[in-house]
């Protein structure tokens, strides 16, 4: 069976001036592709570096390490914001430089041209096992 195409008209449109496919390069809208360490990785990270870092802020004031524990809290928790911002930073960052690229491949077309098709027996080498 095959499936009709999915209707994608009126969710995103391009900038004027840009070819409308370059909404590939936009990100993934519903983070389809995203693994859970690719997502969580910045924001975890920064929360566990703001977090040791009150902690060893007590360790050298000579102070129990329980102390303040609302100040360890609250860095963890600005440190998953922070993680999260730098998060969709980078991804906004490399979604443009994505469209600028096929922006520019659609510009210049006799730069890239095709790749030429190859099957297994073009690629693989005769090989004989040995025994």
């Amino acid at each position: 069976m095959a499936q009709s195409p999915v209707d994608v008209s009126g969710i995103l449109d391009p900038p004027p001036g840009i070819d409308p496919d370059c909404l590939l390069f936009l990100g993934d809208p519903e983070k389809k592709t995203y693994s859970a360490m690719t997502r969580l990785w910045m924001p975890v990270s920064a929360a566990i570096c703001l977090g040791i870092g009150s902690i060893f802020t007590n360790v050298a004031a000579k102070m129990p390490i329980r102390a303040g524990i609302h100040k360890h809290v609250l860095n963890v928790a600005l440190g998953a914001a922070i993680g999260e911002g730098a998060h969709r930073y980078r991804d906004s960052l490399a979604s443009e430089k994505d469209i600028q690229y096929y922006h520019y491949m659609v510009l210049h077309p006799e730069d890239f041209p095709a790749p030429e098709r190859k099957t297994y027996g073009q690629v693989l080498k005769p090989w004989v096992p040995v025994r």
